[in-house]
């Protein structure tokens, strides 16, 4: 596999919990993308924060997104050559949207057992003005507890950071067409964006056939789509990609 990880990197995900930048397409590639889904995708219905959206299923150009080589050659060289897509969300952020507070995923997804490995790709420029992710390395060693968030955040609950020094942060800023990798438990957050400029990323969520996906809670028809190799196990309902 051309972007597969080197032996290096592997071990450097799996000390720290995330991985990258890496390239997926130059910034004048993604710009023509963007028009894209905001002409086609986004026309009826502009992502929203905090709303389920999963356009993978629907749209063949967010499919190509989320199944892109660049982003599974390096999931495979740390999770294995089989990988199910099972939940994509585009984050935007406007000018004056509000916190994301610190959280692991894991918190709130309907996987048994919860493993999953994420990309998170910039749409837009992501920069510490407009509210790029942060993460704290090595906070996916620990299963972190979560609180009730206080008011003005936009999920209801966040993790007890008495269990996470956040003085390691750092910020992953991304040129629109870059890309990372994080796992389930790694603990992240976005500021509010007190920009002028709104930022735009879509989060690609794969896992492996020994998890099941429980697609009731999600909603109906939501099947995992197989991106690499195969599914022997059948743990998870399973469809094909969009037309």
């Amino acid at each position: 596999m051309a972007d597969a990880l080197t032996p290096d990197q592997v071990e450097q995900f799996r000390r720290d919990g995330y991985l990258g930048p890496f390239t997926l397409c130059s910034p004048e590639e993604m710009a023509g993308i963007a028009e894209r889904l905001d002409a086609d995708v986004f026309a009826a219905e502009p992502p929203r924060q905090g709303i389920h959206q999963s356009r993978h299923l629907d749209s063949r150009l967010v499919y190509d997104l989320c199944a892109h080589p660049a982003i599974i050659s390096r999931m495979a060289s740390i999770y294995g050559p089989d990988l199910l897509l099972w939940r994509s969300h585009f984050f935007l952020k406007e000018t004056g949207a509000l916190e994301v507070p610190w959280h692991q995923d894991t918190n709130y997804w309907p996987l048994e057992p919860p493993l999953n490995i994420s990309a998170w790709v910039a749409i837009d420029d992501a920069t510490v003005e407009n509210a790029c992710v942060h993460v704290i390395p090595g906070s996916h060693a620990t299963v972190v507890p979560h609180v009730r968030s206080p008011e003005g955040m936009l999920f209801p609950e966040m993790a007890d950071m008495e269990f996470v020094d956040a003085t390691t942060a750092v910020a992953m800023q991304l040129r629109a067409g870059e890309f990372f990798l994080f796992n389930e438990r790694t603990v992240h957050r976005s500021e509010p964006n007190l920009s002028a400029h709104r930022r735009l990323g879509l989060a690609v969520r794969v896992t492996t056939p020994i998890v099941r996906v429980d697609s009731r809670r999600l909603f109906p028809g939501h099947n995992a789509i197989v991106v690499s190799g195969e599914d022997r196990l059948g743990f998870s309902d399973v469809a094909g990609p969009p037309d």
